[in-house]
């Protein structure tokens, strides 16, 4: 199943074709920044997450005349890199079976240029160093799968709309309703996220949902996180609320979590 979720002021996660819950994923990680105490501390956690992958960090990408096929992943450090672009070409010289992932700042003031780069496609992703460890590492496992992340903090901090900050249920309803303008959010769910908030709306923890859709339980991590930016709630008990809300509001029924993918 092939899902790719429109950038609408939200993460943009593009999920590849490989059947969830899979354990082959593309090929090793190599890690190209400064070899400090946070970069080894991120190498470790990624070789506890994937045992059956090889990680390894370096400041220096190596000899491009000697190209390394067995990486599927490069994790570059953007403000470690003099020229990115160049920096970018190098790895995929080096490494010609890998993916390219940004991994971000994102109050740098270079964030806005590294842009350009995933909308051409130059690079798979940009991961911020502010999300929580879990997701940061849930998020590279669909960069394992050749799926795509775009955190929609870096959107909203160029949007130039209104914020919703009162994180009360009905307030943010009623401002959805009155903005004809406004994209209803729930529409910009995929059809995975409207499962697994149709099972977050009955309660189920991660791990329940994880079995009953059969994926690995970082991907619904992941799912969640992202829904929840989607709409903008602040939990997944808000979440839920918001779903319920606008399902009853525009006649929708629930999503029927037994049909076949």
């Amino acid at each position: 199943m092939s899902v790719t979720v429109a950038r609408m002021g939200t993460d943009l996660i593009q999920q590849g074709s490989l059947v969830d819950g899979g354990t082959k994923f593309r090929g090793n990680i190599f890690i190209h920044a400064e070899a400090g105490v946070v970069f080894q501390g991120l190498m470790q956690s990624l070789e506890r997450t994937f045992p059956d992958i090889q990680v390894s960090l370096s400041s220096s990408i190596g000899d491009a005349s000697t190209p390394d096929n067995d990486v599927g992943l490069v994790l570059l450090h953007a403000d470690f890199a003099s020229d990115v672009v160049d920096c970018i070409a190098r790895c995929k010289m080096r490494f010609p079976n890998a993916s390219v992932t940004l991994m971000i700042d994102e109050n740098s003031p270079s964030t806005q240029e590294l842009i350009g780069l995933f909308d051409s496609k130059t690079i798979q992703g940009l991961l911020p160093f502010s999300l929580k460890l879990d997701v940061w590492l849930a998020v590279v496992w669909l960069l394992l799968n050749g799926g795509d992340y775009y955190p929609s903090t870096i959107i909203r901090s160029m949007e130039k709309s209104h914020s919703i900050v009162s994180g009360k249920v009905p307030q943010l309803c009623n401002q959805l309703d009155s903005t004809s303008n406004r994209t209803w959010p729930v529409k910009t769910l995929t059809l995975r996220e409207h499962e697994i908030l149709q099972l977050l709306s009955e309660g189920l923890q991660n791990k329940i949902i994880a079995d009953r859709l059969t994926l690995s339980i970082h991907t619904v991590k992941v799912h969640v996180h992202n829904l929840i930016r989607k709409l903008r709630a602040h939990n997944r008990t808000q979440a839920t609320a918001i779903y319920r809300n606008s399902m009853n509001h525009h006649g929708m029924k629930p999503f029927d979590t037994t049909a076949v993918h």
